[in-house]
């Protein structure tokens, strides 16, 4: 797994997990990582808030459960037939139920069981796509008409169909960990949840080499990121950033709840207070890069580990990330099995409710996860299978050595990410 952006200051973050092989000799690591999470429902719609836009998110199945059915039916023979074997009814169970979207919700995707989507509209008149957001990079883009194959089944952008395309022609690339995508910018009438951003640039992509396989076969179509400009590639305004810029929105503030087994939401202009229990706790961000801040400790078990100094609230990776080599002790005191080449580690499931106790420390604030909240567990005709939540990933100094929390850590605390003061807020989920 490449690190990405966080290391070549380029936005990777989830992309480079979507480059994880799938080893054929591995079939509990295959069949861990395809089941989305059950148990879908609609959330009730809070009362409106002025000047908040609130944005639904649902999980549906991965890129890997996709592409794992596929071969399946294609009939292969070896271990993907062995996995047929292991599966049985996966369909039945893992596909997760259709959830009604109206208002302001939006119908979204979710890649390794933690990547959540959102729809936008771009151009006038509207066309939707379905975006990552994305607090891991800065850039929005999304396809258009002059990709090829790998585009085939995504929303495309046409400029010729918009009366607010402004031509711009620079061309746009980000190296991503497994190679590039690129294409040039544009200048477009962007709307998030109704709230338009106008004139404002973005990436018309063309080339999409760089994510592989799992692009052209899951159901996003580009990434909106949510950091900071200072990474933005060729200085672009991030379309927040925008929104912010042209009073959109009433306070510089957007919150993430993600839903453990559930929908989620994604809220702009402010925070929703029915998604989680009792006072915010906030700590200053430390970069005007990423979303970071001050790690004082991440310790496993009585463990410490002294390392890294800071970390990132990343809503694009969906595991904890940190030095490899405090991952691997991690993973030995927890009995879980390094799965080879991938940085990641499987665990008995019976282990599982006996884990240490796994607390990190932001500001003096402590924030504790039990077993069964840093492991991934699924069930498939009958079989257990538990992929645990760290893997380990190298940042070079000086922007490393650090810790990525994803969405294991966002999905138990409401995150709030809040510009205007250069500080995040996080709360239990409710």
């Amino acid at each position: 797994v490449a690190c990405g952006g966080v290391c070549k200051m380029v936005p990777v973050s989830f992309l480079a997990l979507l480059a994880l092989p799938a080893p054929s000799d591995v079939i509990t690591d295959a069949v861990a990582r395809l089941a989305p999470r059950q148990g879908l429902a609609s959330v009730p719609s809070p009362e409106p808030t002025p000047g908040v836009i609130r944005i639904p998110l649902r999980r549906e199945s991965s890129a890997r459960q996709r592409a794992l059915e596929e071969q399946l039916k294609a009939g292969l023979s070896g271990a993907a037939a062995a996995t047929s074997l292991v599966r049985g009814d996966l369909n039945a169970r893992v596909r997760p139920p259709h959830m009604h979207t109206s208002g302001s919700s939006v119908v979204i995707s979710d890649y390794q069981n933690a990547q959540y989507f959102g729809e936008i509209q771009v151009g006038s008149p509207p066309k939707p796509f379905k975006v990552i957001f994305d607090t891991g990079s800065s850039n929005l883009w999304v396809p258009n008409t002059e990709c090829g194959f790998a585009c085939l089944l995504k929303n495309k952008y046409d400029s010729t169909q918009s009366k607010t395309y402004k031509a711009n022609g620079t061309v746009f690339e980000i190296q991503y960990g497994s190679g590039p995508v690129s294409g040039h910018l544009s200048y477009e009438t962007v709307s998030v949840a109704g709230l338009e951003a106008a004139h404002q640039e973005f990436a018309e992509v063309d080339t999409v080499t760089g994510l592989g396989l799992a692009y052209g076969i899951g159901r996003f179509d580009g990434i909106l990121g949510m950091a900071f400009p200072a990474i933005s590639v060729d200085g672009i305004s991030p379309v927040f950033q925008t929104l912010v810029k042209q009073r959109r929105v009433d306070k510089a503030v957007f919150a993430f709840y993600l839903g453990d087994h559930a929908p989620g939401e994604l809220t702009l202009g402010g925070v929703d207070e029915n998604h989680f229990k009792g006072e915010l706790t906030y700590v200053p961000v430390t970069s005007d890069t990423y979303w970071e801040t001050t790690l004082h400790d991440l310790s496993f078990g009585g463990m410490s580990s002294s390392a890294a100094s800071k970390c990132i609230l990343d809503t694009g990776t969906s595991v904890l990330a940190g030095p490899s080599k405090e991952v691997a002790a991690i993973a030995a005191q927890a009995g879980a099995t390094p799965v080879l080449g991938t940085g990641e580690y499987m665990i008995d499931c019976s282990l599982v409710d006996s884990l240490p106790e796994l607390s990190v420390t932001l500001s003096g604030n402590v924030f504790t996860f039990k077993g069964a909240e840093y492991v991934v567990k699924t069930s498939t005709f009958g079989q257990e299978a538990c992929l645990f939540g760290f893997i380990g990933i190298d940042v070079p100094a000086p922007r490393g050595p650090l810790w990525i929390l994803g969405d294991v850590f966002l999905r138990k605390y409401y995150t709030v990410f809040d510009v205007e003061n250069n500080r995040m807020g996080f709360a239990p989920a409710a």
